[in-house]
């Protein structure tokens, strides 16, 4: 029996079998790529919306009606764009999408009030999160959520890992420290004071002046004072604290540790 014809049909079915692992291969990562893109895309646009409705209501101030209007269609068209990105990002394969991604999913899905998936994306965020601004903002979002879930348990112990932050990213320097573990206070006023809660939510504040006392000179010192002051002065009229902006904390690098 001559064997070349069948060493070289062997040999064409091994190669055969190759260059479709390989198309396989490219497709699929030029199929990655192409889900990279998109959400990229929805995210980037998503983000421009809520400066977008500002802009409006500035810009119509006198015509509430067209506000209201203007601030509908950017409501649908954020409810559309935060389905489609958390419906790619579950698609993608783990650890292609960061933390902040994840983050800046469930905030879109909590600005269109499809609380269960913010929260499920949330927890993603806080899973995946490698950078203490990311974790430190979803933390902080997470409690207000579980407290607006009617879960204002469950969202104290948010709120507590939010000011245990430092124990896992170490390194930083004390105004950075003090800074954040004051705006998370405040934040948590915020949340207490929401449910009613006004003898919490006074301790909170309080909790934020003690720290405040020892808060080292730094950029932005003035401002957090005037941050705390006003947080009292509209709890002492009865009214709510300010929530400060999660993921906007004034973070440095982190002091070296050698």
């Amino acid at each position: 029996m001559d064997v070349l014809p069948v060493l070289i049909s062997g040999v064409a079915l091994l190669f055969s079998f190759g260059t479709t692992y390989v198309s396989y291969r490219r497709t699929k990562a030029q199929d990655l790529q192409d889900m990279r893109q998109e959400l990229r895309g929805l995210l980037q646009r998503l983000a421009a919306l809520p400066r977008e409705n500002v802009e409006a209501q500035e810009k119509y101030a006198k015509d509430p009606s067209l506000v209201s209007l203007l601030g509908g269609y950017i409501n649908q068209e954020n409810a559309l764009l935060s389905t489609q990105a958390a419906e790619v990002a579950k698609k993608l394969p783990k650890g292609t999408v960061s933390s902040t991604e994840y983050y800046s999913i469930g905030v879109a899905l909590g600005n269109s009030y499809d609380l269960q998936n913010q929260k499920a994306f949330l927890k993603l965020s806080v899973e995946t999160a490698k950078d203490f601004n990311t974790e430190i903002a979803a933390l902080r979002t997470m409690g207000n959520l579980e407290f607006i879930m009617g879960q204002p348990d469950a969202g104290r112990v948010e709120y507590q890992k939010a000011l245990g932050i430092f124990s896992k990213y170490q390194g930083y320097d004390p105004f950075t420290m003090t800074n954040t573990n004051i705006f998370t206070e405040l934040a948590w006023a915020n949340s207490e004071a929401n449910m009613g809660k006004r003898a919490a939510a006074d301790q909170h504040i309080e909790n934020a002046e003690h720290l405040l006392a020892n808060l080292p000179f730094g950029k932005g010192s003035e401002m957090i004072r005037s941050r705390v002051a006003e947080a009292r002065r509209l709890f002492e009229q009865g009214g709510i604290p300010a929530s400060p902006v999660t993921g906007s904390q004034l973070a440095t690098a982190p002091a070296s540790s050698k």
